[in-house]
């Protein structure tokens, strides 16, 4: 039986995003490290760049899985994670787009591990937008204690409202003789 208030579905929705997000960035992360190991032979450069992004991925990976599983308890830490990688991987996908686009002549299989970059990067774009867009609506907040409960700031005013506008008691004056 739930004690606090109820999870939004948002929440819920967020919280099975972030494991799915998190199995697909650990074996993406692990495939490109084994497929590092691979190409060190032929390119050291492109074996430095998957080694690279592939660790940070499956880094990433098992943080989604944490704070994944603290969605569904709302625990207040969890939308602080949530929120902390949502914006970092927001920020590093647009860079690595950025960088893509930006990066001079290399070895063959550098450019090829450059090129594709963009592609992967649009996946946590979007879903970084929308857990960022999700965990900033006041209920959701709420749920995990972030901010004011929607009702109770509403009780808080009304309260203060009926507060002013009541009548000021009658005050009556005795005369003295």
């Amino acid at each position: 039986m739930q004690v606090g208030p109820h999870r939004p579905t948002s929440v819920t929705v967020l919280a099975i995003l972030a494991v799915i997000l998190a199995a697909l960035s650990i074996i993406i992360g692990l495939s490109a490290v084994l497929l590092g190991f691979a190409v060190a032979s032929y390119s050291g450069v492109s074996a430095s760049i998957l080694d690279t992004l592939g660790t940070v991925v499956i880094a990433f990976g098992v943080l989604e899985i944490v704070y994944g599983v603290g969605f569904l308890d709302g625990k207040g830490w969890s939308w602080t994670l949530g929120m902390g990688v949502a914006v970092v991987s927001l920020a590093s996908s647009i860079g690595a787009i950025e960088l893509s686009a930006t990066a001079g002549p290399a070895e063959l299989y550098a450019s090829a591990v450059i090129l594709f970059i963009p592609f992967i990067a649009i996946i946590p774009i979007i879903t970084s937008s929308v857990t960022i867009f999700f965990l900033t609506r006041p209920h959701v907040k709420a749920f995990f204690g972030k901010g004011h409960r929607p009702q109770a700031q509403l009780r808080k005013y009304l309260s203060a409202v009926t507060l002013i506008m009541a009548p000021a008691p009658a005050i009556s004056v005795k005369e003295v003789n």
